[in-house]
């Protein structure tokens, strides 16, 4: 737990993509608590450094939350539907805190969507079944750049 809470962002990077699997068997739980562990660290990030970028810094750094993105949409066919559309909508939700942050989440969201397979449709689909709750994650930009995705 400690590698999650305590190292620097390039370590969390590396990890992001291991807890984000779905994982089999006993492994499930335990990366499901581990995952968990680690949204909460980078969404008490600013809190526990005194602002973002640490050493008082003011940016924000995110590229924790975009491993996990990158994870969530690499890794959707071997994740149950649901489980994908939680991690993509938890990870884009702590994004967004921030202005630069919701222009990286807009960027990944249609980098993802123009080479993931699929991955564009299941967002789609997502802001269609539930627009109110996708609206603070997936702007218009990056919804209007999905819908000319052809994966």
């Amino acid at each position: 737990m400690e590698l999650l809470t305590g190292y620097p962002a390039p370590v969390r990077c590396a990890l992001a993509a291991v807890v984000a699997e779905p994982g089999s068997g006993d492994s499930a739980p335990l990366r499901r608590e581990l995952l968990d562990a680690l949204l909460a660290q980078e969404a008490s990030y600013p809190a526990a450094h005194g602002g973002y970028g640490g050493c008082g810094g003011t940016q924000p750094d995110t590229r924790v939350l975009e491993a996990l993105l990158r994870a969530a949409a690499e890794g959707a066919e071997r994740r149950p539907a649901d489980r994908t559309r939680e991690l993509v909508h938890r990870t884009g939700t702590l994004l967004v805190r921030t202005p630069q942050g919701a222009v990286r989440l807009e960027r990944q969201l249609v980098e993802l969507g123009r080479r993931v397979p699929g991955f564009a449709r299941r967002v789609q689909d997502w802001v269609a079944d539930d627009p109110g709750e996708w609206a603070a994650v997936v702007g218009p930009g990056a919804r209007a750049t999905l819908t000319g995705c052809h994966s």
